[in-house]
């Protein structure tokens, strides 16, 4: 596990359970949330974090995607829309009025559905490579979203993350991720290690369905703060039609594509996603 995800982390108690997170940076502004994908450590977000030079005050969290170290309560509501109020809790935590949300693949899921149903507490959003619309889950994951239920089956797909070959290929990170998907099988060892992950990854896998962006999409034209949406140009599961649309649908959005990137953009292109970001919340956000 790499240092961002066990050192200098605070924890804050929600209804969902304790969760963790880590404060970066400084500078004027709204601060900014980052939320990563399904599987992934906040980790991820370390080397854009690095790049932005600590220009302005960011937020990662351990949110219960799968790679979290705590498990949540065992009553906790951890589909989408609970982990949007779960975001909403934690901003109230750090007496944060309004946040820049950046989220990634299942992280941008969750930022769609804070907008539309707070949108007082987003500032701003950065959509990067992520389900919308219709597209929830994409299609290579639907089966796999839906056999979630099956008694063993997170077990089973947890064992198989953590075997090298499988969590480095197109069965595993390799889907999501360019440019060495092997390094980040340290994702994997929670879910493998501890039955209250697995219990809440398949609570959000169960919970996952298009009828919750599609909601979210209907409030869009009325999001009048601005949107940046990036997509990769070797996206596996979202096309770049789909981020077309996703940035047309906001009166204030825009598109930027990636190139040399998967769907974990922040992974596979951190310097560009953190020149696209320092740009946005500069001239966009703060101005």
């Amino acid at each position: 596990m790499s240092q961002f995800s066990t050192i200098g982390h605070e924890e804050i108690g929600t209804s969902r359970g304790t969760v963790r997170y880590w404060r970066h940076g400084g500078g004027p502004g709204p601060v900014v949330v980052f939320l990563q994908g399904f599987l992934a450590g906040p980790d991820v977000w370390s080397p854009v974090i690095d790049e932005l030079g600590g220009a302005h005050r960011c937020v990662t969290v351990d949110w219960p995607f799968g790679a979290h170290r705590n498990a949540m309560r065992a009553d906790a509501d951890l589909s989408p829309p609970g982990i949007a109020d779960l975001v909403i809790e934690v901003l109230d935590a750090l007496d944060e009025p309004q946040a820049v949300l950046v989220g990634n693949d299942s992280g941008g899921v969750v930022a769609q559905l804070v907008a539309a149903a707070r949108p007082e507490r987003v500032a701003a959003l950065a959509l990067v490579a992520c389900d919308a619309f219709e597209v929830f889950p994409p299609g290579a994951y639907r089966l796999l979203f839906r056999l979630a239920a099956v008694p063993g089956f997170v077990r089973l797909m947890a064992a198989a993350m953590n075997v090298p070959a499988l969590a480095g290929s197109r069965l595993g990170f390799g889907a999501v991720i360019e440019h060495d998907p092997g390094s980040v099988r340290h994702w994997a060892a929670p879910l493998a290690a501890d039955a209250g992950v697995r219990r809440d990854i398949a609570k959000l896998m169960t919970g996952s369905s298009k009828d919750q962006t599609l909601a979210a999409a209907r409030t869009f034209a009325g999001f009048g703060r601005p949107v940046l949406v990036v997509w990769a140009d070797r996206d596996r599961l979202f096309p770049r039609a789909l981020g077309r649309r996703l940035a047309d649908a906001f009166p204030d959005g825009r598109l930027e594509v990636v190139e040399g990137s998967g769907t974990f953009v922040p992974h596979d292109r951190p310097g560009r996603l953190a020149e696209l970001l320092s740009d946005f919340l500069g001239r966009r956000v703060a101005g």
